[in-house]
């Protein structure tokens, strides 16, 4: 409330000896739950305003937050969340329940662990150590359940694949015929057979059996098929070879995918723990080390 003309504030008890105003502060024996106190500065500043000028003294402390605390109670937790997201990869591909549970479950607990996290810590705008972690496992929980909507698409298009190709396959077995009427028959021209829901009669003309051939070694007729020769591309063959799968579509399948999963997903968490963790020891070291000019340790203070 008064000016610097009026009242002209100074740590310690002599104005020109700055060298020796921390030794106006003096720290207890205490200690706090959360953080470590390392050290602390003395200063003052001058503030101008249109009534005059003042002087202000403050001390600033520097806190080291305890790493137990939160190691217990968010760091190993996350990891072991992030771990049991790992187990839908053994589990079957045909147990979607089961799979799809076990990693929405994950995707949400991550969710709740990041959220009261983040309550429980002051609403700063830069990124913290910790965001980057938190944020990085539930991108591997995430990962793993997108490793599941991948291999259960892959799956059930193999299994229309199969179905389809099993349903032409009936389908073409149902049009065979035969080429030659059965001599037991009296009449060999007329094969008579009812269609329809009016069951109406149907004629179709059949071959006569040649004298000498034995009728019961003549194949069923066959509808032709396109051949896969560029020379011919529309030239009937009975047998034409099927057109083979490329090298991806045989590669790529959802065994593999689980299989290769159960690797790459540890080793890239294992990876990156150990980069996060040796980029933050190297940081916490060289912010210990740098000598601050005008900064004081505590526990010298007495």
């Amino acid at each position: 409330g008064y000016t610097r003309a009026e009242i002209d504030y100074f740590w310690g008890t002599n104005k020109s000896i700055t060298a020796e105003a921390h030794k106006a502060v003096a720290f207890d024996a205490f200690t706090l739950p959360q953080f470590k106190q390392t050290r602390y500065i003395v200063n003052h500043t001058e503030a101008v305003t249109s009534s005059g000028k003042y002087v202000r003294l403050y001390v600033e402390v520097l806190l080291v937050r305890n790493i137990g605390f939160y190691s217990m109670n968010i760091v190993i937790p996350s990891m072991l969340i992030v771990t049991i997201s790992w187990v839908s990869f053994w589990l079957n591909r045909e147990a979607s329940p089961a799979r799809v549970g076990l990693e929405v479950t994950t995707v949400l607990t991550m969710t709740t662990v990041i959220t009261t996290t983040n309550n429980s810590m002051p609403k700063v705008s830069y990124i913290k150590g910790l965001d980057v972690f938190l944020n990085f496992c539930f991108v591997m929980v995430f990962a793993s359940l997108v490793e599941y909507a991948v291999v259960s698409y892959m799956n059930k298009r193999i299994v229309l694949k199969r179905q389809k190709r099993q349903k032409a396959q009936e389908q073409q077995q149902r049009q065979e015929r035969p080429m030659f009427a059965s001599p037991a028959k009296p009449n060999n021209n007329v094969d008579a057979f009812y269609m329809g829901a009016h069951h109406a009669l149907a004629r179709h003309q059949l071959m006569e059996i040649p004298p000498d051939c034995d009728f019961r070694t003549i194949p069923l007729q066959q509808h032709p098929r396109l051949t896969a020769e560029p020379s011919s591309p529309l030239w009937p063959a009975p047998f034409g070879r099927a057109k083979k799968a490329t090298r991806t579509c045989s590669n790529i399948t959802p065994a593999k995918i689980d299989k290769c999963s159960r690797y790459l997903f540890p080793l890239l968490f294992g990876g990156f723990n150990v980069l996060y963790w040796t980029i933050l020891t190297v940081l916490s070291s060289m912010s210990e080390s740098t000598t601050m000019e005008g900064w004081y340790d505590i526990d010298k203070t007495g």
